[in-house]
């Protein structure tokens, strides 16, 4: 299934081509391109991407801003920040912000798609003046609780708010799979009630 994406950037050539990559990647539905950044939540509202690209100077509302509108969505989208701005001061910005990754307008256009399909995939990527930086936090996280990459995958998963049926359909299991890969992520996170789960989840 391809991954329906909107884009915010009021550049329209840059808009516009973006749009084509992705559509000719085959992996990308644009959904929605968005000109003017007033509209962007309204649109991604109407038209539920699993995925927005937001440009971080623009007139009205600067990136930022319509990532902070964007978090507040019920379907828990990707957003990812794709800007010419790349300086470790920005990058802190972005990762305050929450945001699944950041890259450089100057990126090529393979690893632009490769990187978005490893942000859909629960990577957090950040790249600074054109070198990409894979955020180590998953597999520092993952390591310190020793989780295998499918636990951990279910716990992006539940982090976003999805339910096991939901978790158990994107990741092709069983629900009975999925509620006994639960079991063992409390085990190993010394959990012991629900409650304490989710408590945990808002602490990522």
């Amino acid at each position: 299934m391809k991954t329906r994406t909107v884009i915010v950037d009021d550049h329209t050539l840059f808009n516009d081509g973006l749009a084509l990559i992705l559509k000719e990647s085959d992996l990308f539905d644009v959904v929605g391109q968005v000109y003017d950044s007033r509209q962007a939540m309204y649109t991604c509202q109407r038209m539920v991407p699993d995925l927005i690209l937001v440009d971080y100077n623009m007139p009205h509302l600067n990136g930022l801003d319509v990532v902070a509108q964007l978090k507040t969505l019920s379907n828990k989208p990707r957003i990812v920040i794709i800007s010419m701005y790349a300086q470790k001061k920005e990058l802190s910005l972005f990762s305050a912000a929450g945001v699944d990754g950041y890259m450089a307008k100057t990126t090529p256009s393979a690893e632009l798609t490769a990187n978005l399909q490893k942000i859909m995939a629960g990577s957090r990527i950040l790249s600074e003046g054109g070198q990409q930086k894979e955020s180590r936090v998953k597999d520092f996280f993952a390591l310190k609780h020793k989780l295998t990459k499918r636990e951990y995958e279910i716990v992006l998963g539940l982090k976003d708010e999805k339910t096991t049926e939901q978790i158990a359909q994107d990741m092709g299991l069983s629900y009975l799979t999925v509620e006994t890969h639960r079991k063992n992520i409390n085990a190993k996170l010394k959990l012991t009630s629900k409650q304490a789960f989710y408590d945990f989840l808002q602490s990522l």
